[in-house]
């Protein structure tokens, strides 16, 4: 009888431990800026990587815990292959966590104005690399669990 009890009181105690809200303010995995862009006329993937270089640098100068990974993406044939040409490029911006992009959000506001300005010129750079190799055609964020 005691078993029963047991098992009964587990099976109620534990029956939503699968659950995992979808909020994304809840988000317990790493916090994703996603975006999706499309070579510039002019632009290059070279280019392109050389801004998140850049990207990663402004970060990693302020201490932030983020990673910047440059990808290039294709399609598939109808046959399950992969097309050789090139279809779009991104940029992940990974952040540890959702608190760690919170602090550098708070961090950053908490920066003088003189500070800010000195932030925006190195931030100004990198976006203009970007806008020199790729043009942003979706944006997403993600919860990378």
């Amino acid at each position: 009888m005691r078993f029963l009890l047991l098992m009964l009181f587990s099976i109620t105690a534990f029956a939503d431990d699968h659950a995992s809200s979808t909020d994304f303010s809840n988000c317990e995995g790493k916090f994703v800026n996603y975006y999706v862009a499309k070579l510039t006329p002019t632009g290059s993937v070279e280019g392109m990587v050389e801004a998140t270089k850049m990207h990663q640098k402004f970060y990693d100068d302020r201490g932030a815990k983020v990673k910047v990974y440059p990808a290039l993406q294709y399609m598939r044939n109808e046959d399950g292959g992969t097309k050789e040409d090139l279809h779009r490029t991104s940029t992940m911006v990974i952040w540890e966590s959702i608190q760690a992009w919170n602090k550098w959000r708070d961090d950053f506001n908490a920066l003088s104005d003189a500070e800010r300005e000195a932030q925006q010129i190195d931030y100004d750079a990198f976006v203009a690399k970007y806008n020199e190799n790729t043009e942003v055609v979706g944006q997403r964020r993600w919860c990378m669990l």
